[in-house]
């Protein structure tokens, strides 16, 4: 099994939010520019055999297929060193700055970095469609009209929890200039906020808002899957001039063997996924993850065949230019690299889902 070190950057490595809603395109490119700064001044983030990996909160369902392939010991001679932020935008930093190789980032992040000038593509994902579920806390209400004037709590400005509740509001004409958002980190952290009562309501993936159901702390009043299907989740993106490095483009090969490698053995065993899973959330019952785990099956979440469907990218960004939360669409040219998965089916074939 290859040698895994874990490493925590906490919200003050932030410069500046990459905010879609709140900023800029202006402001945007100068977060980035600050980002590409960096990069004389920082040592490179990879060595032969050897690279960083960002990920925008702490371990949860969206790496379910790297811990399965960590766990059955598919990454071979790679090492892997994680490094866990809070939120998208610092996710991206990380990466643009050098300190990361690859970055797991929501897909409105990326989209609206690449508007805002970086040179970033989506090599694959593990995750490509959301398992989100807007919840409102206990006795605050049961249906989408409640969580007007409602203080929602986020990962962050520009992060997924932050843009698609105004999204949903948006959709079902519910004015989201009522709302309040306070920045609190990953999905647990956020159920808990609502627990606590310094928010109302949150956007949390399926394993945190069961959980949350199953306490008697919150009430799920949409899920992302109903309200947007197709709207693309996490991708996980590299720097297009990393891509001319051998020893990085071998690496990021192998992370997209294993991604489809993992993904594959979840929709077949996923008893076995769950019991993997489990052993990075111990806190959380075994049958309990295993039902999570069955659910997420059930609506076909994993990138089975690489996760870079260009239909994804295309309704992603056309439905946030539309929203009004990008300038607009880049096409998915612009944002997907699909020259791994390409190499992976090759060797791996095709999946079909159920």
């Amino acid at each position: 099994m290859p040698h895994i070190r874990l490493h925590a950057f906490g919200p003050s490595l932030s410069v500046a939010s990459l905010s879609v809603a709140s900023l800029s395109v202006a402001s945007l490119c100068l977060s980035v520019c600050i980002a590409a700064a960096l990069l004389a001044f920082d040592a490179p983030a990879a060595h032969a055999g050897k690279i960083k990996m960002v990920f925008p909160g702490p371990v949860t369902t969206f790496s379910l297929p790297y811990l399965v392939a960590q766990k059955k010991g598919w990454l071979g001679d790679l090492e892997v060193e994680d490094v866990h932020v809070t939120g998208d935008a610092n996710a991206m930093r990380v990466l643009l700055s050098g300190n990361a190789d690859i970055g797991l980032i929501g897909t409105l992040n990326v989209l609206a970095s690449i508007n805002a000038g970086a040179s970033i593509r989506a090599v694959h994902s593990w995750q490509p469609i959301g398992d989100y579920s807007l919840v409102l806390a206990t006795g605050k209400g049961s249906k989408l009209a409640d969580v007007a004037g409602k203080t929602f709590a986020s990962s962050g400005p520009g992060g997924l929890p932050d843009q698609l509740p105004r999204l949903i509001m948006r959709k079902h004409g519910i004015d989201e200039t009522t709302a309040r958002f306070v920045q609190v980190g990953g999905h647990a952290a956020r159920l808990q906020a609502v627990i606590g009562g310094r928010a109302d309501a949150t956007l949390v993936n399926t394993v945190t808002a069961l959980k949350g159901v199953k306490d008697g702390k919150v009430t799920v009043v949409t899920r992302l899957s109903a309200e947007f299907p197709g709207l693309g989740y996490v991708w996980n993106v590299v720097r297009t001039e990393a891509l001319a490095k051998p020893e990085l483009a071998a690496a990021f090969q192998t992370m997209t063997d294993i991604g489809i490698r993992g993904s594959r053995l979840i929709m077949a065993n996923p008893d076995e996924a769950a019991a993997i899973l489990h052993e990075r959330l111990g806190d959380l019952d075994l049958a309990f993850l295993t039902a999570v785990v069955r659910d997420l099956n059930g609506e076909n979440v994993w990138g089975v065949n690489g996760g870079l469907d260009p239909a994804i990218e295309e309704f992603t960004a056309d439905l946030n230019m539309k929203l009004g939360n990008l300038p607009v669409a880049p096409p998915a040219k612009d944002v997907l690299e699909p020259r791994f998965v390409d190499r992976a089916l090759a060797t791996l074939g095709g999946y079909q889902t159920k």
